[in-house]
């Protein structure tokens, strides 16, 4: 592990995932599990071709896994660079990552990552990084689209602006459990609970999901009636995801919103 420690914080690095074990603000927990890379989503009705694929690859069982790690301090900065992959335990990696991660004075986490797929699996469900926030953490606040969730292919019923709403609101009662909740072409997102509030923007527009659910208990469950929290707010800051499509009665996901690229 690489632990920062400044003033008002203290995060925890952890060298074998390439991601951070833990954060603390003044003393309280940021997130009260580790981070991750986040490439599954709970497959959709329209899914269940294409998640026979993402299971074969097992997609649903990636972890990360960093072959080597460097860190400086480059004026009041603490910059992180990690090589790692994302991988299933007995399958041969999915994608390479060069990750670079910034800790400016104040606390402030900035990552760019380049990454390399290998075009031998599947179209990915998604990419991005997932966070357990503290279930306190229960008022979001975005700008992107909205009110009701939005997908790259789902998105015209919504409009752009700014919104407000609990995390319990944005959840999509599905009677089947399943991916659901999304905003897309977000400039940001910020929770925000008894004591803090954790922001997330990107240099392009980002998607996001909160939720009080995990994808794994949404891919696990046959109805919405046996779905049960996990405890924290569940938070997915997506680089890109997969549209929606329509293949369970209708054509294969349209090629320009596959997250196909390499």
């Amino acid at each position: 592990y690489l632990t920062i420690t400044a003033e008002s914080y203290t995060y925890v690095y952890n060298k074998l995932k390439g991601v951070f074990e833990s954060m603390e603000l003044g003393g309280a927990a940021v997130i009260t599990k580790p981070m991750e890379i986040n490439i599954w989503r709970a497959p959709t009705d329209n899914d269940k071709k294409i998640k026979l694929e993402w299971m074969d690859a097992q997609y649903d069982r990636s972890t990360s896994r960093s072959y080597q790690t460097e860190y400086q301090i480059v004026g009041n900065e603490v910059k992180i660079h990690s090589v790692m992959s994302v991988q299933a335990v007995s399958v041969q990696r999915f994608m390479d990552i060069d990750a670079t991660w910034t800790i400016s004075e104040q606390g402030a986490i900035t990552v760019c990552m380049d990454v390399v797929r290998d075009m031998q699996f599947p179209e990915l469900p998604r990419f991005g990084l997932r966070l357990f926030l503290p279930k306190e953490m229960q008022q979001v606040r975005y700008c992107g689209i909205g009110p009701e969730e939005s997908y790259c292919d789902k998105r015209i019923a919504g409009s752009y602006g700014v919104y407000s709403a609990a995390v319990s609101d944005l959840h999509e009662d599905y009677i089947r459990p399943q991916e659901n909740g999304s905003h897309c072409d977000c400039d940001y997102v910020a929770l925000t609970g008894d004591s803090m509030t954790f922001t997330a923007v990107g240099a392009k527009p980002i998607a996001f999901n909160a939720s009080v659910y995990t994808q794994e208990e949404l891919t696990a469950k046959n109805h919405n009636y046996e779905l049960v929290p996990c405890g924290s707010t569940v938070l997915c800051l997506d680089y890109a995801q997969a549209g929606i499509g329509s293949q369970s009665c209708g054509p294969k996901l349209m090629e320009q919103y596959q997250l196909d690229e390499e």
